[in-house]
């Protein structure tokens, strides 16, 4: 998967394996990725090892969410960040006619 940034975001539901709520963390491959943390409205930056190319108006990207840090419990979900031009704007759960839209 290689290097990568990440978005927190509150649980949406407590984890089935502990209880715990802490927040998500999805896994995402654009703009300038270096373990960045982000979080909802916040906008990317750009480098030279950037992976995409900056993009005008609303799309999403495919995300990984991380396992439950407190239990391990591995999320097997898929999910898409959100965005408009540079800045995060939100996330989902992505649906079975997601999946056909990317090179997952």
């Amino acid at each position: 998967m290689g290097v990568y940034d990440r978005l927190f975001v509150a649980a949406p539901s407590p984890c089935p394996g502990c209880g715990s709520q802490a927040d998500m963390v999805i896994q995402f491959h654009f703009g300038d990725v270096w373990l960045n943390r982000f979080r909802v409205g916040d906008s990317i930056a750009w480098s030279d090892r950037s992976k995409g190319a900056p993009r005008q108006g609303r799309f999403e990207i495919p995300g990984y969410p991380e396992w439950c840090k407190p239990c391990g419990l591995e999320n097997e979900d898929l999910y898409l960040v959100e965005f408009d031009g540079d800045v995060i704007v939100g996330y989902r759960k992505a649906a079975e006619e997601d999946l056909e839209g990317f090179d997952w």
